[in-house]
């Protein structure tokens, strides 16, 4: 089957609608369900961004970690607002993760800890110094967040957070997980060539085949469908 591609792409994530967001460069591109480019953003100053969160896509979040910056857009990839953490005293953040409540979750490399901002820019909500906890320093990649749960990824595992920032579950791996999806109460995490689905709240887990082909960099499941990228070219599902 004829399956379309777009190259040098470094990340992607899927909003709830159906739309796909890209990073090119420095730009971060949107594309629907086929493919067709509806909008794109840059801003070639600052450099490439870190990651983008499209959980709300009325309210598109672009982390730029060397300069503590969070750039707001709004459905259009428009600005909307800027937040500068050292400001509020986030003086090195290393990932970001939109919550439903227009807050922002933010792990910082020095205190050693996850904090959620608000809408008001007020820190709300404290983890443990994962420090301590870990017996380690943490290196997180990757941070997703929604109404009940925190995921985050680090060098070695994958911690399950509640929405209170305490520490639930940690998943092990071998090999580096090229998907790692959450939705409502289920988190999908690809393992030794499985798809394992795990449902926090029933503290169960099922395996299927994995969807999406060996050696990507990253995979996203919508619906059957799976995006990928391989090689920096980014597979749009038929």
């Amino acid at each position: 089957m004829r399956q379309d591609s777009i190259s040098g792409v470094k990340d992607l994530n899927l909003d709830p609608l159906g739309n796909c967001y890209y990073l090119k460069g420095a730009d971060i591109v949107k594309i629907n369900s086929r493919g067709k480019e509806l909008v794109r953003y840059s801003m070639k100053n600052i450099g490439a961004p870190s990651s983008f969160d499209v959980s709300n896509p009325m309210r598109i979040l672009i982390f730029y970690a060397e300069f503590a910056t969070i750039r707001i857009l709004d459905n259009n990839l428009v600005d909307q607002s800027e937040i500068d953490l050292r400001e509020l005293g986030l003086l090195q953040p290393r990932v970001m993760a939109g919550a439903p409540d227009q807050g922002i979750w933010v792990y910082d490399e020095i205190p050693g800890t996850l904090m959620k901002i608000d809408v008001r820019l007020n820190k709300s909500s404290f983890s443990v110094d994962l420090n301590q906890l870990l017996g380690r320093r943490p290196n997180p990649t990757l941070l997703l967040a929604n109404q009940e749960w925190l995921i985050l990824k680090d060098t070695w595992e994958i911690m399950v957070f509640d929405q209170f920032g305490s520490k639930v579950k940690s998943i092990p791996f071998e090999q580096e997980p090229h998907l790692i999806q959450l939705k409502d109460n289920l988190l999908m995490i690809n393992l030794k060539n499985e798809l394992i689905t795990y449902n926090l709240t029933l503290n169960a887990e099922a395996k299927t085949a994995v969807f999406c082909p060996p050696g990507c960099s990253k995979s996203l499941l919508s619906a059957d469908k799976c995006w990928y990228i391989l090689d920096q070219n980014l597979y749009i599902p038929q």
